[in-house]
């Protein structure tokens, strides 16, 4: 099962050179976060957005074309920022030298911390996800972009006689497959009680995997 490469999900942003400028701009963006999360995306409009920004609505096409474009962008930033925090806790150098099954632990409870970033703007990346191909693109670019840093430590681990896998590639996938399922359930649940006991029976379930 072979990893695809794909470049970070980044859009071109029209950012304003002033400074007053681009405060109206952010103000817009978080006035756009707090329709969103309250209203939804379908029943959010571009004049209930700029009504909360305190501006004008012609103002807020200056700055973006409607209401997908600013999702758009909310969003890329949201994939781009929990990317980079599970690649992080993925460096095969902070692996090496520790017990791999409490390096696990704290790998699935970083994984599931990533399901924390932007809550609100991560269940309507749901909502949108088979509705429009833009959208799951952002949602593969996560999975594209873990995947490839899990497969690099696996190898790493697997090279050290860590684990017992053969096939590093498809044990990524079903590694993060089987967390990324079970975090993004609890995040569309809004069950924040049943996260540390998922995080120990994940952890347990992965470990066995990869391990014993």
């Amino acid at each position: 099962m072979a990893v695809a490469k794909k470049k970070n999900f980044v859009r071109e942003i029209r950012v304003p050179q002033q400074a007053r400028s681009r405060k109206t701009r952010a103000r817009a963006l978080d006035a756009a976060v707090a329709c969103f999360e309250e209203l939804g995306y379908d029943e959010t409009t571009t004049a209930e957005i700029a009504r909360r920004a305190r501006i004008g609505v012609g103002t807020l096409y200056g700055y973006f074309r409607d209401k997908r474009d600013i999702l758009l962008e909310l969003l890329g930033e949201t994939v781009n920022e929990i990317a980079n925090y599970a690649i992080r806790e993925l460096d095969p150098a902070a692996w090496h030298g520790n017990d791999p099954r409490e390096q696990i632990r704290n790998l699935i409870d970083a994984l599931f911390r990533t399901r924390r970033i932007n809550p609100g703007m991560q269940r309507i990346l749901w909502e949108r996800y088979f509705k429009d191909p833009e959208f799951r693109s952002a949602v593969q670019e996560i999975e594209q972009r873990v995947i490839a840093a899990l497969v690099l430590l696996l190898e790493s681990l697997r090279a050290g006689g860590l684990v017992r896998i053969d096939d590093s590639t498809t044990a990524a996938f079903v590694v993060y497959s089987s967390v990324e399922w079970t975090a993004s359930r609890l995040i569309l649940a809004g069950d924040e009680a049943a996260v540390d006991r998922a995080v120990v029976a994940t952890s347990d379930m992965v470990s066995r995997f990869l391990f014993d």
